[in-house]
């Protein structure tokens, strides 16, 4: 997959921005992940080149400082996620708003209160401090692959008095 960042020359022309050959996604036991943004702010400063900086560190490391999980703790990331045939995703909770697009295959998505959805290509979900997990139900032993823009949550979030956390369970 090719992967482009733009930017501005001296004379604020629209450019490519030179950035390293992407990192393999990292292979996990469910699937991969693979970043294709992150900003430790948010909004996000354009007029200089800091978030692509940022973004290169950000290639170099395993996963994201703070607590969080998939994104910074003051800011934003991009992935797109696979999840291999007839894998599940463990039940699990990120402190983020994250906008889901379904690119590739089926998912079905579980809630803690036992609701799911199946999602297919062009299919796509809001999560807001979502308690859920994945499971691939691609037919023909097919992967699910979804893109998600994540933005971390600025606020404490409290529902009905209990204060909500990042939590994975195994």
């Amino acid at each position: 997959m090719s992967h482009y960042i733009t930017t501005h020359d001296a004379s604020s022309k629209a450019v490519f921005s030179p950035i390293p050959p992407a990192r393999p996604a990292p292979t996990l036991p469910l699937g991969s992940i693979q970043v294709l943004s992150s900003t430790h702010t948010f909004p996000v400063n354009l007029s200089t080149e800091s978030d692509i900086t940022q973004y290169r560190a950000d290639q170099a490391q395993p996963s994201f400082p703070g607590t969080r999980i998939i994104c910074p703790d003051n800011g934003t990331a991009t992935l797109i996620t696979t999840l291999n045939p007839g894998a599940e995703s463990p039940m699990h909770r990120t402190m983020t708003l994250d906008v889901v697009v379904i690119l590739e295959g089926a998912v079905e998505l579980r809630l803690d209160s036992g609701e799911t959805r199946v999602l297919r290509a062009g299919d796509s979900v809001v999560q807001r401090a979502t308690k859920h997990k994945w499971v691939n139900v691609t037919p023909d032993g097919g992967v699910a692959r979804w893109v998600v823009f994540v933005q971390a949550a600025a606020e404490t979030v409290e529902v009905g008095g209990r204060r909500l956390r990042s939590e994975w369970e195994s």
